[in-house]
């Protein structure tokens, strides 16, 4: 996490926080609930996923991304939205995109 705040445009208001942009990878559930050949199932894999959003938070359990938000009537960071929390140990690899 790096202190900065973005300005893209003189008529919109600075990304108001100090968090970093990132793409992640990361492996989650599959599941099916119709008849398979057993075959077809044994060689079932995970999931990867791919989520990009501000990394919020992030620890030894969890990594959460948080890919809106919206400003007051002041112009101050509100709220949050379309989060994603994934389990730190799920993460396969992550990217910063630089310059958000």
């Amino acid at each position: 996490m790096t202190s900065k705040s973005k300005v893209f445009h003189k008529n919109e208001p600075p990304i108001p926080f100090t968090f970093d942009f990132y793409l992640v990878y990361w492996e989650d559930i599959q599941s099916d609930s119709g008849w398979r050949d057993l075959k077809d199932i044994q060689a079932s894999k995970p999931a990867i996923c791919v989520s990009t959003g501000w990394l919020v938070k992030h620890d030894k359990k969890v990594h959460i991304l948080m890919s809106d938000y919206n400003y007051d009537e002041r112009g101050n960071m509100a709220d949050g939205g379309n989060t994603t929390v994934i389990p730190t140990k799920n993460v396969i690899r992550k990217y910063e995109i630089e310059g958000l």
